[in-house]
């Protein structure tokens, strides 16, 4: 198992890493200057921004050789491609077929998160695009402790880190397994208090600060405030679309299909999706949450004619190539994103019919 893990891996890796050298730099400031600091320097006294407290990749990537964006583009490849393989387990953890699994997978590959990271590398995302459906599949599998040491390690990239054990307590509260809910709630709890002892090691002891980072003023709009302020209606609504794309047809229809586990999980972290999606740009936020929209949606693909789900995902993934990793040379991508939501249409309403068809061929005995 491990060795087609492994490959499985590999692949992905090599092919995202393809992506990632052909994508363009980007023509904005990015927050580059500061992992790269932090790479440098391991403390960099003084610093005021959000992201100098997102050490973990930094120190990771700072002592290994090699140029710096040869560096972050590949690490970006590696845990976009161990995003997809994790994800590629928990489906069959979920209890969906390989089918779907592989669909799953290739989905989360080819997303607009993962690959806006091979464009603009210097961030925490895609550990965190990792480590969502590495946890909850530890979590699923009553491994709480291995879950919250992962988590523990993660927090010190970005806070994202811990809230796979909320949403995994809040999940376990509905069902009333209130002795797990408990257990993970206090390694939810200790794996904030890792996250607390840094931010104040870092402030009291190098005097860091956030400055003027948005996603502090929680009482004044957050990030999303500023956000929508420096955008036209249409290029909030372009910018939203282009997270999931098609995905946000088929996940609610998934939603019917999926397993019990999974819903509940769905649900649960619909708080955390909005806190998220307040306090950092949110368009960009929502994709932390793959692990969970991502199955919704290949249940919906699995259920349609073979044809008809990998043609839907080859086009969400093509128009993905232009939105998200900026490759210059793909075509622009509105035609790829409406053909992506008619095939993804069609792909619902033909699953819903076989459904229906199983149904009736397999009534419930009373």
């Amino acid at each position: 198992m491990m060795p087609a893990r492994l490959l499985h891996v590999t692949v992905f890796a090599i092919v995202l890493g393809l992506i990632a050298w052909r994508s363009p730099l980007p023509d904005r400031v990015t927050d580059r200057d500061i992992y790269e600091a932090t790479a440098r320097q391991g403390i960099v006294p003084d610093c005021t921004d959000i992201h100098c407290f997102r050490v973990l990749v930094a120190w990771t990537l700072g002592p290994l050789p090699g140029p710096s964006l040869l560096k972050w583009k590949t690490y970006a490849s590696v845990c976009d491609a161990a995003a997809a393989v994790a994800l590629f387990q928990l489906c069959l953890t979920f209890g969906m077929s390989r089918r779907a699994a592989w669909l799953a997978s290739i989905l989360t590959a080819l997303g607009f998160g993962s690959l806006y990271t091979l464009h603009d590398s210097y961030t925490s995302d895609p550990l965190m695009y990792a480590l969502g459906p590495i946890m909850t599949n530890e979590l699923l599998r009553d491994r709480v402790a291995i879950a919250s040491a992962v988590g523990a390690i993660g927090v010190l990239a970005k806070e994202f880190a811990a809230a796979p054990l909320f949403i995994f307590t809040a999940s376990a509260a509905i069902e009333r397994r209130w002795t797990l809910a408990l257990r993970t709630l206090v390694a939810a709890n200790l794996v904030f208090i890792v996250w607390m002892l840094l931010q104040l090691t870092l402030m009291l002891r190098f005097n860091y600060g956030y400055g003027e980072s948005t996603s502090t003023h929680v009482l004044s709009g957050g990030a999303v405030g500023p956000w929508f302020e420096k955008q036209s209606l249409r290029g909030v609504l372009s910018a939203m679309f282009n997270e999931y794309g098609a995905l946000y047809l088929l996940a609610p229809a998934g939603f019917f299909l999926a397993p019990a586990r999974l819903r509940r999980l769905t649900v649960a972290a619909v708080p955390a999706a909005l806190v998220f999606a307040y306090v950092q740009q949110p368009d960009r936020a929502l994709w932390n949450f793959h692990f969970l929209v991502v199955p919704l949606a290949a249940l919906v693909l699995d259920r349609a004619p073979v044809g008809l789900a990998w043609l839907t995902t080859a086009m969400f993934g093509f128009a993905n190539l232009r939105v998200g990793a900026q490759l210059p040379f793909v075509p622009a991508a509105r035609f790829a994103l409406a053909c992506s939501v008619l095939l993804a249409i069609a792909s619902i309403v033909l699953a819903m019919r076989n459904q229906r068809v199983t149904a009736s061929a397999h009534p419930v005995s009373a």
